[in-house]
């Protein structure tokens, strides 16, 4: 198998794992709902507040004659009630859930899972919160 296919299964399997994780927690769903509206494109009207995963970027990133990736991943988050607090208490709950993952998937490791940047700004039209949760995930190649 291609190295580029690898990172591509990596990728995706990688990105399933979090958003799996992240919906399935009780801290996630008692301020997204439950199902946790949590989205990587499936809906086009999303009922608010709501977490979208917005980029997933991938850089090779071995150690110890082991393969392994860097992944980059951005959420935006959009609320219209609750102010700034709402929005920040959101993000709270995702970075609560991602600074904890880690462990075996089925083709790689999670070695390393932590927040990069998180704000929350209000958007132009002044209708809505706008959050940004970027958080870095090394991985390995499972042994």
């Amino acid at each position: 198998m291609s190295a580029d296919l690898m990172t591509a299964g990596a990728e995706a399997e990688l990105q399933i794992a979090v958003l799996d994780t992240l919906r399935a927690d009780a801290g996630v769903q008692d301020v997204l709902g439950s199902p946790a509206r949590i989205f990587d494109g499936e809906t086009d009207a999303p009922l608010f507040p709501y977490v979208e995963l917005e980029r997933h970027d991938v850089r090779p990133r071995g150690s110890a004659g082991r393969a392994g990736q860097a992944h980059t991943i951005t959420f935006g988050l959009r609320s219209r009630s609750g102010g700034r607090a709402d929005a920040v208490r959101i993000l709270s709950a995702l970075r609560q859930v991602i600074d904890g993952l880690g462990g075996e998937l089925a083709t790689q490791t999670v070695i390393l899972s932590q927040t990069l940047y998180a704000d929350v700004m209000r958007t132009p039209d002044l209708r809505e919160f706008r959050g940004v949760l970027r958080v870095r995930i090394i991985t390995e190649e499972a042994g």
